[in-house]
Order: C-alpha cells, then sequence, then structure tokens
C-alpha cells in the first residue's frame, strides 16, 4: 500500500456495475478487470448491483467467510444446511461463515457492499461439490 491516501472514483467502476453485477474494488484479484482496484491479499470489498431475478447459485467456501451491507432493496439467501430462507433489507449486516451453502435471493433492485476474508478465490459450486445434498442443481464432476 502506499503511504497517501489513493481513491477510485465512481466514474472509473460505474460503467462495469450493471453488466458484472460485482465490482471488485479490493482484493487479490486473479482475473483481468477493466476497472481499477486495490490489491490486498487480506480481504475483498465487493460492489454489488443486482437487478430483480438475480438469483445466484448454490455454492459455498471452505475458508472464505463474507459480511454483507444491504445499502438499498431487500435480498434473501437461502440456507441448504437450514434448508430455509432468510431475508434481509436496507441496514441489515448479514454473515454467511465459511462452509455454508447458499443460495441468493434477489426479488427487487438491490446494492450491497461485501467484504470477504480472506482474499481468496475458494468458491465450491454444485459441479464441484462433493457433500451430498438434497439441493444439488448440477452432477458432481471430479
Amino acid at each position: 500500500m502506499a503511504d497517501h491516501i489513493e481513491s477510485i472514483r465512481s466514474d472509473a467502476y460505474r460503467p462495469y456495475a450493471e453488466e458484472k453485477k460485482h465490482v471488485f474494488v479490493v482484493g487479490n484479484l486473479q482475473r483481468p478487470v477493466l476497472h481499477p482496484f486495490f490489491r490486498d491479499e487480506r480481504a475483498e470489498i465487493i460492489l454489488c448491483f443486482y437487478q430483480k431475478g438475480d438469483d445466484g447459485q448454490f455454492h459455498w467456501h471452505p475458508e472464505v467467510t463474507e459480511y454483507e451491507y444491504i445499502i438499498e432493496g431487500r435480498i434473501g439467501y437461502f440456507s441448504v444446511a437450514e434448508g430455509r430462507e432468510h431475508w434481509f433489507e436496507a441496514g441489515d449486516v448479514v454473515c454467511v461463515p465459511a462452509r455454508a451453502c447458499v443460495r441468493r435471493l434477489v426479488p427487487t433492485r438491490v446494492r450491497a457492499l461485501t467484504v470477504k476474508l480472506p482474499s481468496k478465490n475458494d468458491k465450491i459450486s454444485c459441479r464441484s461439490c462433493d457433500r451430498i445434498c438434497a439441493y444439488r442443481v448440477e452432477p458432481y464432476q471430479p
């Protein structure tokens, strides 16, 4: 990190927001991105821009815990372990711990700020998951 204040102005990332849904502004990113970001191995900070229907896929992280602050809208997460949905609104802070398998549910426009600790691409989806699960949507492919 530099010894002076740096910034990423909104006009540098905003053009990618609607298309990408997730704008990674901090992290140890290993894939190329077109917008500026701060490289940091300790955490990822993601600006989330969801439209109605931008539901996610079932997934979990072996080591990463996700913290999400809901800025605008209403978002849900289906918890596989509990077999139920959890719903959150603007102002709520959500913690999805490492190893918890979830699916994002987006019934309306949502803006959120997500922090992932540590910054690591360890996402496991149904295709690469060897867990036995009643919610599997893709066959396991070892």
